[in-house]
């Protein structure tokens, strides 16, 4: 974990075969959070992990979590209308 990241991520989320982990992360100025989101799926040498990391900033790394919650459920949506 870079010095940058909050201590763990808050929550783990699991849908179909899909594992979401949202986290926030502390901007350098010490006064903001970016969104990241890690999707993972698959096992063994068919494992296969994305890394998203969001635009907007957010004063609380709450706001940025729950952001990053949004975003995984939006990924799920589209992933089903493929």
């Amino acid at each position: 974990m870079s010095n940058n990241q909050t201590p763990s991520t808050w929550r783990t989320i699991t849908i179909d075969r899909f594992t979401f982990e949202p986290n926030a992360v502390a901007q350098a100025s010490g006064d903001s959070f970016q969104a990241q989101l890690t999707v993972d799926s698959g096992n063994g040498a068919s494992r296969t992990q994305r890394f998203f990391t969001f635009t907007p900033l957010f004063q609380t790394a709450d706001r940025a979590i729950a952001y990053a919650v949004q975003q995984a459920s939006e990924w799920m949506k589209q992933k089903s209308l493929a």
